[in-house]
């Protein structure tokens, strides 16, 4: 299906392609979406199939060389030839975002639409990952990344399937999976800004234990209060409740 762009390897499989579109729309139906925008729609393999889903559907794509495709499917108005990373945003009506996301800028994108804090109304979210990606920020995580943290805080990102190398064109190296975001009703009990501060304090050392990582800190004149249950623990073993419980 032609060359990778930005790392980024495009869906040919028809199963994988209407099983997005169907759980696109039922999650769209779900969440009370105004409007769906598609990200990184390339040629418009699953853009054809989930364009009827909204009345307010719009894309974005970067490369203007795509527009021979893109521009057959929809009307102008609808399309946005903008790089979705250096462009902002402003979002009125609830709104489903939907991308096969390029491996090497997965994080800022995701960052982007779905890291607190804000007011945009960002409902959710259906996204093509890495798994190794996906494995890390879903929400019931074993070993937790930097970024699970920064979605979880306000959205729940749920492992909905994996997606085999064959499936796309070409076929990548690694397996791939697909995730939803879903925004949440209640947020944690800590601030964001107290998150953030906690992540940036403790991740550098998150190879470490939390006991060895609270005397590192110390000496540098942050502190923590740490139970002494939670020392033998990692940042990546840590629950929602515990993080509380250190910062709060």
């Amino acid at each position: 299906m032609g060359e990778t762009y930005l790392g980024q390897n495009f869906l040919k499989d028809s199963t994988v392609r209407h099983w997005i579109a169907d759980r696109v729309a039922k999650l769209y139906r779900e969440l009370n979406a105004q409007s769906l925008l598609e990200i990184w729609p390339w040629k418009g393999a699953l853009t054809k199939l989930i364009a009827s889903v909204s009345p307010h559907f719009l894309v974005i794509e970067k490369d203007e060389q795509l527009k021979e495709y893109l521009t057959a499917l929809l009307a102008p108005e609808q399309l946005m030839w903008w790089d979705v990373l250096t462009t902002s945003f402003s979002f009125i009506e609830p709104t489903l975002i939907v991308g096969n996301l390029p491996y090497y800028i997965t994080s800022p994108i995701l960052r982007k639409f779905f890291e607190w804090p804000g007011e945009q109304q960002v409902v959710g979210g259906l996204f093509m990952v890495q798994d190794e990606v996906g494995e890390k920020i879903r929400y019931d995580a074993k070993k937790k990344s930097y970024l699970y943290w920064l979605l979880n805080y306000a959205y729940q990102v749920e492992y909905l399937k994996s997606v085999p190398a064959k499936a796309f064109s070409p076929a990548p190296n690694v397996r791939s999976c697909l995730l939803s975001l879903v925004k949440k009703s209640q947020l944690p009990q800590l601030s964001f800004s107290q998150l953030v501060a906690f992540l940036n304090a403790v991740a550098p050392y998150s190879r470490k234990t939390l006991g060895k990582i609270v005397k590192m800190l110390e000496k540098k004149g942050v502190s923590f209060a740490l139970p002494a249950r939670l020392a033998s623990k990692r940042l990546e073993e840590l629950s929602w409740e515990e993080v509380e419980e250190i910062i709060i």
